[in-house]
């Protein structure tokens, strides 16, 4: 609980005291409202049959991950509270909302909107990458244990979003676990488990998810596709790309020169659903290996909806 304490002090530099709805934090940073002059190319194509090969090979691209087959993914576990720092409140509330949607059809719990502490935070700066610095630089950062290579990378981003997460390792149960997890070190557990090659004695819990978007970066973006956008980058640890990809995806939405999906992709929600649908102290490959099944599943559901051509 000291910990959590102080990671929710130490972020409110950045933060202040965070609604779960909207801030405007115009008296914390100067926000630059000056628009891009790169334009928004907006495409929405039918996904192909899924290929295994590439599949995983997009999965890969995208997600943060280490040891994929001797360590689980970091996921919320507590109920979700989103909240918007840096919009005027109704594109704000918006955001917040389309959030709270997607968090419900993906089966994650949320918290009461009136009354919850967010812990995904969704900024709009006029710098990520000058805050990050900010952050690093106040004593008790929250980033002091994140592995120093992560660290590194994440304060020399020049991209237009910073996306960085605070986790704790548990038992499967749930139970947090005594010991120095700095420098990424695994704590070691002394808890009887049953035998199995896939399924750990630990899960990793996101504590925290901040995701920073620079301001004069979203021009001409609408609603959904920021908070589309954030709950990719919010929802699990992955990374933006560049480029055309394979299989649609939201994660390429600050790349000026892709074709961007409108919405989440259904290679996004596939992912998504076989990260959270499954149990959290499952090894991370045997989770990526449920995405293609998945896609499957939303490009027969979305076949099915489709209204018949008209004679």
């Amino acid at each position: 609980m000291k910990r959590l304490l102080a990671i929710g002090l130490s972020l409110g530099a950045l933060a202040g005291s965070v609604p779960a709805s909207a801030q405007d934090l115009t008296d914390l940073i100067g926000l630059d409202y000056s628009s891009s002059n790169e334009d928004i190319v907006v495409t929405h194509t039918p996904d192909p049959e899924p290929d295994q090969g590439e599949v995983h090979g997009q999965i890969r691209e995208i997600a943060q991950s280490g040891n994929i087959f001797n360590e689980p993914l970091a996921l919320f576990q507590a109920k979700l509270c989103p909240g918007v720092l840096g919009l005027p409140r109704e594109p704000a509330e918006l955001i917040v909302g389309r959030v709270r949607y997607n968090a419900e059809r993906l089966g994650l719990s949320l918290a009461s909107e009136e009354k919850c502490k967010p812990n995904l935070i969704i900024g709009f700066v006029g710098s990520g990458q000058s805050d990050i610095r900010k952050i690093l630089e106040k004593k008790g950062s929250i980033l002091v244990d994140m592995p120093l290579d992560e660290r590194r990378a994440l304060v020399n981003d020049t991209g237009p979003v910073h996306a960085f997460a605070i986790t704790s390792t548990r038992t499967r149960d749930g139970m947090h676990i005594l010991g120095d997890q700095k420098y990424g070190k695994m704590p070691t557990v002394n808890i009887q488990s049953g035998n199995s090659l896939i399924m750990l004695a630990t899960r990793i819990d996101i504590e925290l998810s901040v995701v920073l978007m620079d301001i004069a970066a979203i021009d001409g973006m609408t609603v959904n596709q920021l908070a589309d956008y954030a709950t990719m980058r919010g929802f699990a640890q992955t990374k933006g790309i560049s480029g055309d990809t394979a299989y649609g995806t939201i994660l390429n939405l600050f790349d000026p020169d892709a074709a961007h999906q409108t919405e989440l992709s259904n290679f996004d929600v596939a992912y998504l659903t076989a990260l959270y649908s499954n149990a959290p102290n499952l090894i991370a490959a045997s989770k990526f290996g449920t995405v293609q099944g998945e896609m499957r599943k939303q490009l027969a559901s979305a076949q099915e909806t489709e209204p018949a051509d008209q004679p």
